[in-house]
């Protein structure tokens, strides 16, 4: 079933006039923001009752949000910045994008909650797309689709260019249109885009891009397939109880389900791509870290304070035969390792750092989680979303393989997450490991 929807042409959204016509200083990017300048992210909110007064309702509440998070509403400059020219936001009060879009079904019709490949032509039209790379000095940092379903539901559809924020922070922001769209008079969170802790750190080696820059472009990227796979509760939980029978650590932490996930994700894939008798080849977990507690970031802060955190390369045969509580126990090492890495890079100035691994882009495999990092806070006024779902990943084929981990979906006994992992001719593979762990 084609299902169509209506936009309207779009709109901009600004600030108050009086904001607007006062002079605000450009807002430098710092070394970690510069790497986002042309990267557009889009995360979609499902929310099923809202009804017709939310358009409004968030028309006006972005217009007040912008009053308190007013580089949203400036735009990227390649110059300004006083001491090396680099990237800036100049705060101009140019306004961000706003769409209104309508369906003649429900969400339940429409399969919102049923798997996203099987409805990507919906979630095309749910939201506003760049391409990577496409972003000029006059294109809007944030255009916003708010979508009614005829059952009361609504998707919000938020698109940003990713040098203003990065999850968390974009999170923050639309938890703060939240706020203000049910009647607060300010948001409850200070926000803070300009931190001497952040903006003081040397530019980090990011073991990502390290490693894309060390393998050439491979045709493997252009094949992978989206899969919408679900890891169980009961999986999560087993790999739970493992980890503190065994406590690899000794530290008596208990494992987090992201940490849970990822060695399951980790294992199934490497089981799945593995070459056939019995070659190994080299293989790389690496995940993205929210860096906020690792350098003292400000309440409040919103800018780009992430990393890329590599976890020791391994043969895929000793990733396939391990443990996952084994392998849950890498990850924490990891993670241990990023404020020694963050402490040694500052003082050194960065520099380049050896190659990771001998492997190829397809051998690697990057997850990040959008899991409590505040989407599950935002509330339009009848509660927190009963989805969350990141869309971008379709605009192109990524650098390396990935997985995005979600927050819980209605009706959902586990933990969603979107694969972009695994060419055709190992998804059913990569599928049944799965089917077989739970």
């Amino acid at each position: 079933m084609i299902i169509a929807v209506r936009k309207s042409s779009p709109a901009v959204i600004r600030p108050p006039e009086l904001v607007t016509t006062t002079t605000r200083a450009a807002v430098k990017l710092t070394s970690i923001d510069r790497i986002f300048v042309e990267i557009p992210f889009t995360v979609l909110l499902v929310f099923e009752h809202l009804g017709h007064e939310a358009v409004e309702g968030v028309r006006r509440a972005l217009s007040q949000a912008l009053v308190h998070y007013y580089p949203f509403a400036g735009r990227i400059s390649s110059s300004g910045a006083e001491d090396d020219g680099g990237f800036s936001i100049r705060c101009t009060g140019k306004g961000v994008e706003f769409i209104t879009g309508s369906v003649d079904c429900g969400l339940t019709e429409a399969k919102i909650f049923g798997e996203l490949s099987g409805g990507k032509a919906l979630f095309d039209e749910l939201a506003v797309y760049y391409p990577v790379g496409s972003y000029g000095s006059d294109d809007p940092l944030l255009s916003v689709q708010v979508t009614e379903f005829s059952c009361g539901g609504v998707v919000l559809g938020v698109t940003w260019n990713h040098a203003v924020a990065d999850g968390a922070g974009i999170a923050q922001f639309l938890a703060a249109v939240g706020e203000l769209a049910r009647g607060l008079p300010s948001p409850s969170i200070l926000p803070a885009r300009c931190d001497d802790a952040v903006s003081c750190l040397s530019p980090l080696s990011d073991p990502l891009v390290q490693a894309v820059l060390a393998c050439p472009e491979s045709p493997d990227m252009e094949l992978l397939v989206p899969l919408e796979v679900m890891v169980p509760s009961a999986l999560i939980d087993r790999v739970k109880a493992e980890y503190r029978s065994s406590c690899p650590d000794g530290d008596g932490r208990p494992c987090t389900t992201f940490e849970a996930v990822l060695a399951v994700l980790w294992r199934c894939r490497v089981r799945a791509t593995m070459p056939g008798s019995g070659t190994t080849t080299s293989v790389l977990l690496m995940f993205a870290t929210n860096m906020r507690g690792y350098v003292g970031a400000r309440p409040g802060y919103y800018g780009n304070c992430i990393a890329n955190q590599p976890l020791a390369a391994a043969t895929s045969g000793a990733v396939a035969s391990a443990g996952l509580a084994d392998l849950v126990g890498m990850a924490r090492r990891a993670k241990a390792r990023l404020t020694d890495k963050l402490e040694e890079e500052h003082g050194s100035g960065g520099g380049a750092q050896p190659r990771l691994f001998a492997g190829g882009r397809y051998d690697m495999l990057h997850v990040s989680s959008w899991r409590n990092i505040g989407f599950e806070g935002v509330d339009l006024g009848s509660g927190p979303p009963a989805r969350v779902m990141s869309h971008c990943r379709w605009n192109g084929p990524p650098a390396v393989p990935t997985c995005t981990v979600y927050p819980p979906c209605r009706g959902k006994d586990g933990v969603n997450v979107l694969a972009l992992a695994v060419k055709e001719e190992h998804a059913e593979a990569f599928l049944s490991e799965l089917a077989r762990q739970a």
